[in-house]
């Protein structure tokens, strides 16, 4: 009997996901512990492995949201009979049941590499896929005729434009392997995969771009902005209604302190060079947090969580530190920020930076947070409103570090500043309270050496 590929559930709180990729094409086949597909939710992204081996049929097209255990696919074993119809099964739910008819293979294989009429302004769909795979290709994806569920654009509507155009396709890549090619100019096309079912990893594009004489991509045809639409779902929704749900529902106030950071700078200079041998870098931000954790152990009030009936205070500190993709902002949080030391913490923030752009981020990781620090120096901005992630009573935001003028007695001296920005909710604190807050956090930048006790 077939083996039923679901969608998995990834946590308590997980509602709704999409199959954002298939690493395992439609009848081909895949090998128990191979990536299969690439879950999409409202949290996180991961890869799913295979939990048998045989051929893969899909059930369901990329991009198609779905609810926790929907059968998405089939696995069948080697001398077993394949149906024509997969809905014959009776797996999955309807919604399943009604786009296998509409993504079946000869449904996907047969688009028309035409230009689409559309009105002005009307929304065009399309799969992460299809549009990363245009991306690549300099293909404006927008003029294409979808042969996916409801018309969506899928990649054999991409593949169908470039056979056209004698275009190269390239093969399956990891997200890192395709950003790692964007920034040193390896054609994708070129690379032999390493990876399963012949994946580009990461690792693959650094050895092209080391190769003698390695040819560059070639530089996409100059075109038009994109026109059409993002459809409004998985992360960039989750983080849409969060922080509007955020604004409607408590009293948000920001106010901002200028710190000098001379010393701050100096000690993470001195830090660099000593941890330079062990790969450990800190960051600015790595000293805010610390400061953060130290702030809260004095002010619990700002470690806390509103409630009807009661303001929770929370025992343990977990400072979440936003991390910006491309599709949004994600907050993997450092645990026991207070307790560990300050070398932990810059190698934790790290792991959880690099896991989170590369994709590798857990649930774990995502859970638990007591507040938020977010930082934006890093494009020049000097002061912003940062939006409360919701439950918690405070956020954080990092600025960047500033030349200034400090006056000893009548003689201007150079100084180094940085204005940060705290949002706090109203309802649990006062203005004064996070005021002394926010002077505990300027006090220890200020003072920093007592952030390595």
């Amino acid at each position: 009997m077939a083996t039923e590929i679901y969608l998995v559930k990834v946590g308590m709180s997980m509602t709704e996901g999409v199959v954002e990729e298939w690493y395992i094409a439609d009848g081909a086949r895949v090998e128990t512990g191979e990536l299969l597909y690439r879950l999409e939710t409202e949290k996180v992204n991961l890869d799913v492995d295979a939990e048998a081996s045989g051929i893969v049929k899909h059930l369901v097209g990329e991009g198609i949201t779905m609810t926790p255990g929907d059968v998405v696919g089939y696995i069948f074993a080697d001398d077993e009979e394949i149906p024509a119809d997969l809905s014959t099964l009776g797996g999955g739910s309807a919604q399943a049941n009604a786009a296998a008819s509409s993504s079946s293979p000869a449904a996907t294989t047969t688009a028309a590499p035409t230009p689409a009429e559309r009105a002005p302004g009307e929304r065009v769909f399309a799969s992460p896929a299809a549009r990363r795979l245009a991306g690549e290709l300099g293909i404006d994806y927008t003029l294409l005729i979808g042969s996916g569920p409801g018309g969506r654009i899928v990649e054999a509507d991409v593949h169908a434009a470039t056979d056209s155009q004698g275009a190269t396709v390239p093969g399956p890549s990891s997200p890192m392997a395709r950003k790692i090619a964007r920034e040193l100019g390896v054609d994708l096309s070129q690379v032999r995969g390493t990876g399963p079912g012949g994946r580009v990893t990461k690792e693959d594009v650094e050895k092209a771009a080391a190769a003698p004489g390695a040819a560059p991509a070639a530089a996409p045809a100059t075109r038009a902005a994109p026109a059409g639409s993002v459809p409004v779902r998985g992360m960039r929704k989750t983080i849409a209604e969060r922080m509007h749900d955020s604004l409607q529902s408590m009293a948000q106030l920001t106010m901002d302190m200028d710190v000098n950071m001379d010393d701050a700078i100096k000690l993470r200079n001195q830090l660099v060079d000593e941890w330079v041998d062990e790969g450990v870098k800190p960051t600015y931000t790595d000293l805010v947090i610390r400061a953060v954790a130290r702030a809260l152990q004095k002010h619990p009030l700002m470690n806390a969580s509103w409630g009807d009936q009661e303001i929770t205070l929370h025992g343990e500190i977990h400072v979440g530190m936003a991390v910006a993709l491309e599709e949004g902002l994600i907050v993997p949080v450092i645990k026991n920020t207070a307790d560990i030391s300050i070398k932990a913490l810059v190698q934790e923030s790290t792991r959880l930076a690099q896991d989170a752009r590369d994709g590798n981020a857990s649930l774990d990781d995502m859970q638990g947070g007591t507040f938020t620090v977010s930082a934006l120096g890093m494009f020049g901005v000097d002061a912003f409103t940062p939006i409360i992630n919701s439950p918690q009573a405070g956020i954080l935001g990092v600025n960047r570090i500033r030349d200034d003028i400090a006056w000893e007695g009548d003689k201007p001296v150079k100084t180094q500043v940085m204005r940060l920005s705290l949002t706090w909710d109203h309802r649990v604190l006062d203005g004064g309270p996070a005021a002394l807050f926010l002077g505990e956090v300027k006090n220890l930048l200020e003072a920093p050496y007592r952030l390595l006790l």
